[in-house]
Formats: structure tokens, sequence, C-alpha cells
């Protein structure tokens, strides 16, 4: 039986998301250095962006409501950090490749969506433990983050987060080598990440901003996250994050069984 038949064959159902769960969790906290990181960049971004900048600009107009510039922007660091995580995925999935570890989870019955979900559980705990960093250092600086609200746009951030981990799972497929990888990383999602309005309002900002800011999906996330957590109400607009992000999730699982499973880097 050549490879592709067994890949069709081979089907280890619910459990493939539990092997390939076990084995991110393992590589996870296996990585000191990672996990340092998601403590100090929280930390940073909030004592000494968002304060400092605050402490400038005081209060902002969002939607007709009088808020702190520090609300607003504490609560975009969330779609920040999504993006951010995302780079995770990428980086967990070129090694698989690299090392033909893909070809070995999709031939031993690991189905493309199971895939997709276990390799979303390292990015995924990643942005956890910095929303739960946020909520702590904005405490302890008397920002005035609701903890009721900060968890329903941290249950919203999951939703969004599976969007674009499966994004960064469908570009990894054509990605054979770390160079590529980097080359995605410096000049596709650190633009994702400063172009959409997490410092700054897109309404009051130049035109030109404004248009790379229209142009970048993660500004309408975060316009629904700001609306969930400053109780403006918008249900089609967070039924229709949960639609992309599920379509986004078909469209990689259709593309994955596709590729040509590459055992080395070219």
């Amino acid at each position: 039986m050549n490879v592709v038949n067994l890949r069709k064959k081979s089907n280890l159902g619910i459990r493939g998301i539990i092997i390939i769960s076990k084995n991110e969790l393992a590589a996870f906290f296996r990585n000191k250095g990672l996990m340092a990181s998601l403590f100090i960049q929280p930390i940073l971004y909030v004592a000494f962006v968002i304060i400092g900048l605050n402490s400038t600009i005081g209060n902002t107009d969002y939607k007709g409501m009088t808020i702190s510039y520090a609300q607003y922007t504490t609560v975009g660091l969330v779609g920040l950090f999504v993006i951010s995580q995302m780079s995770q995925a990428i980086y967990r999935v070129t090694i698989d490749k690299k090392y033909g570890l893909l070809a070995l989870k999709l031939s031993s019955g690991v189905r493309p969506l199971y895939y997709i979900i276990g390799m979303s559980v390292y990015p995924i705990l990643g942005l956890l433990i910095q929303e739960i960093v946020i909520y702590s250092v904005s405490s302890f600086f008397k920002i005035g983050i609701k903890l009721d609200k900060f968890l329903e746009i941290m249950l919203l951030s999951l939703i969004i987060s599976l969007f674009w981990n499966a994004l960064g799972i469908l570009i990894t497929m054509f990605i054979n080598d770390y160079r590529s990888r980097d080359i995605v990383i410096r000049f596709v999602l650190t633009p994702l990440g400063f172009t959409a309005p997490v410092f700054y309002l897109l309404a009051s900002a130049p035109t030109l901003i404004q248009w790379f800011g229209r142009l970048n999906p993660l500004t309408y996330q975060l316009n629904v996250i700001r609306d969930v957590y400053f109780g403006i109400q918008s249900p089609y607009e967070v039924v229709l994050i949960i639609v992309v992000s599920l379509l986004m999730l078909v469209i990689t699982s259709l593309v994955i069984p596709k590729i040509n499973l590459v055992l080395i880097e070219r």
C-alpha cells in the first residue's frame, strides 16, 4: 500500500487530537525561553507603552463612549497577541514538515482537522497565559479592566485564534525551509499586528493608515472584541467571526490532504 492510500484509509479518530495535543503540550513546557517571553511581553506593553501613552492622551472616544486610552489599548492588545501566537503555529508545523513528522502523523491516521486543532494547542496556551498576564498587570496599574467582560473576550479570542492558526498552517503547507518561514513572519505577521488599530483609533488616523487598517482582517476582529468588552450589541458580527473561523478550518483541512508529503528540507 502506498503512502497516499495509507493516509486515506488510516483513521485514529478523536485520538488524533489527543496525541497531537499531548505532543504540543510537552513541547510547550520544554520551551523555557518562550515561557519567559510570554510573561515579559505583556508586562512591557502594558507598563511602558499603554500606561506611558495613557498619561499623555487620557480619554478617547469609542463609538460614542468616553473611555480611557489605557482601556482601549489593553483590550486591543489581545488581538496583537493572537497574531503573535500565530507565528508559533507556523514554527511548529515547519518543524513537522522538515523532519517528516507531518507525513508520519497524517499517514498514521490523524485527520487534517484534528491535526489543525491539535497544533493550535501550543499557540492557544501561549495566548491564554499572555491574556492572564495582561489582566494581572492592568489590575496592578488600576486601568479598570472588568474581569467578567475580559473573560468574554478571552473566549472570543480563542475562536479568532483558530482562524489565524488555521491560516498559518495553510501558509506553512507551502513553506519548506526556515528562511521562507522567517520571511513570512517578518513581512506578513508583523505588519498584520501593527496596521490594525491596536494602539491608534482608525477614524482619526491619516487616510493612508486607514487604508492599511481596513485591508487587515484583524481590524474587524478587534472591533468585535472591543464591542463585546464595552457592551455594544454586535451579535451578527460575533456570528460572522465564528463562521469565518470555521470556514478557514474547513479550507485548511481540505488543502492538507492534497499536499506532497515532504520528508526533508529543500
